[in-house]
């Protein structure tokens, strides 16, 4: 036995096998297990982003759309892809709350932070008067809620804790880790607005701006039409078919402003005809 063990000890073959493993333990010593080599190591470019749906889109459609072929199912408030097809179709979407779902897609390595969420290229655009058509729909990670002002300031901030404080908005990541991101578009002014929302990427010292992807028609740009004094009135699907659930505000009331403390009137039924007189009580009045 003894003599054989010292033959196989021997034989080349034996040797160079038993160098290459000693290679290998030794690089296992200094580096770690090799599988920790191949993972991705967190950069600006780990941010991945993506539109995600929220609790509720918004139509803004001509004051004589043709409600009355609107193909409503007896789903009861429920806005069907048939219904929001056909709202394109005769009307501009201006979703205003845009659902951005972040993660970081490195595997090891430093946080991601996101800040500076902003808009930009924003061009201020008159439009005609319109009506303004709510469509609730289907919308879980941490969720940051921001309020960005188109008429004036348009750095985004945060609110907190859900009330009407905000403060600076930042967003850290560790690797793997994902988050949400509601982004709330406001204006006061009657205008309406289209652009884009850019936020900063930082890693370490390396930072760069990049594009947040919007829900929505565009997921390139935003379009924020006003519905201006015709605003007071919100219209969206109703129980039954040929029905309406509407809303109405006071007189002065803007999006970010209730006048002199007044809410709306609890959601009623409408119908088509109901509808139609309200449009015209509010155009008479201003």
């Amino acid at each position: 036995m003894g003599q054989r063990l010292d033959k196989i000890t021997r034989n080349q073959w034996f040797v160079l096998v038993g160098g290459v493993v000693a290679v290998l333990a030794l690089v296992a010593a200094l580096t770690g297990p090799v599988p920790e080599l191949s993972k991705d190591k967190t950069s600006v470019t780990s941010l991945a982003a993506e539109a995600v749906g929220t609790e509720m889109t918004d139509f803004a459609l001509p004051l004589d759309a043709p409600l009355d072929l609107l193909p409503q199912m007896d789903a009861g408030f429920y806005c069907d892809s048939v219904m929001t097809e056909w709202l394109r179709r005769f009307g501009t979407e201006t979703t205003p709350y845009h659902g951005i779902a972040v993660r970081s897609a490195a595997e090891d390595g430093a946080m991601l932070s996101i800040d500076n969420l902003r808009a930009v290229d924003v061009e201020r655009v008159e439009t005609g008067p319109v009506m303004h058509f709510r469509c609730p729909s289907g919308g879980n990670a941490e969720t940051a809620v921001l309020k960005l002002r188109l008429d004036r300031d348009r750095k985004a901030r945060e609110l907190v804790d859900g009330s009407d404080d905000t403060r600076p908005f930042a967003f850290n990541l560790e690797p793997g880790e994902r988050g949400n991101l509601e982004v709330r578009l406001e204006n006061e002014d009657g205008y309406s607005y289209t652009g884009r929302i850019v936020a900063d990427v930082t890693v370490g010292k390396t930072k760069e701006t990049v594009s947040l992807p919007l829900s929505g028609e565009s997921q390139e740009r935003f379009d924020w039409v006003s519905p201006g004094k015709y605003g007071r009135l919100i219209v969206g699907p109703g129980r039954t078919k040929d029905q309406f659930m509407c809303s109405l505000y006071p007189a002065g009331f803007t999006r970010l402003r209730e006048a002199g403390g007044d809410t709306a009137e609890d959601a009623f039924d409408c119908s088509l005809e109901k509808v139609r007189s309200l449009l015209a009580e509010i155009g008479r009045a201003s």
